[in-house]
């Protein structure tokens, strides 16, 4: 059980910056401060692949997820993004199946173009449909609450995320709660491609573990209108042998 826990935790870990970007306009691993217009939807589709260390033992990822966001008005939006993951563990087994969902709402309460700054509130909760014991899912709810920040300075567009995860159902290996925050920095090419890089920490959620920090380099393009394409490849610097890929696709309509 613990091992599936770890498990269940690293996939978490590792694959938060593909949970983080309905709102497209610039970011990738960043949640950025633009939301949908009031009455538009943002479909889109994660893929993520990650390689890290468990139990001396490579842990190979594969998650998908389908982000649904929708603008109740032009500061206001509410997203939910179910997921699929798979796990496999040389000499371990493996497992895949539906995993956990998120529940999202994010306000804007200070606009760059009136305030010098943009600012935002978002309200969060993890809904525990994956499998604890199939390495799946975190086995709880977990609610929290995250910080935005956006600002440009020169060519480069500077988002930052502060974010604080209860864990309510937490047993004696792991911690109450989880902190977590993401600086990204956009650099425009031209109106439709931008390169993006991304540094993102966050405490561990087992008793004792490491704090995790990862590097990511990545681009996003826009299609036409509303459509986009984007990728980060990370690399985890307090563990030498985890990295991961993310690619998505999206649609505004």
């Amino acid at each position: 059980m613990k091992l599936f826990k770890q498990i269940a935790a690293l996939a978490v870990i590792l694959l938060l910056p593909v949970m983080a970007s309905a709102e497209w306009e610039r970011t990738v691993g960043a949640w950025d401060t633009r939301l949908p217009n009031k009455g538009k939807t943002q479909v889109a589709f994660w893929g993520s692949y990650s390689k890290t260390e468990v139990a001396n033992a490579d842990l190979t990822g594969k998650s998908a997820y389908l982000d649904m966001t929708y603008g109740i008005s032009d500061k206001w939006s509410a997203y939910v993004s179910p997921s699929f993951y798979n796990w496999k563990l040389d000499g371990g087994g493996s497992e895949s199946g539906l995993s956990d969902t998120m529940l999202r709402t994010t306000y804007r309460f200070r606009d760059e173009a009136a305030d010098n700054v943009d600012l935002a509130v978002m309200g969060k909760v993890l809904l525990p449909t994956g499998d604890e014991d199939k390495g799946l899912g975190n086995g709880g709810f977990e609610p929290g609450a995250k910080l935005l920040a956006s600002k440009t300075f020169g060519p480069i567009i500077a988002v930052a995320n502060l974010d604080l995860t209860a864990i309510p159902s937490a047993n004696k290996s792991e911690n109450d709660f989880v902190l977590s925050s993401t600086l990204e920095g956009v650099y425009p090419l031209n109106d439709k491609l931008s390169l993006n890089t991304a540094v993102f920490a966050e405490t561990s959620r087992i008793d004792g573990g490491n704090t995790d920090l990862d590097l990511g380099f990545g681009s996003k393009y826009s299609l036409k209108g509303q459509m986009f394409a984007a990728a980060m490849l990370y690399k985890c610097l307090s563990e030498s042998s985890t990295w991961g890929l993310d690619l998505a696709v999206g649609v505004e309509f």
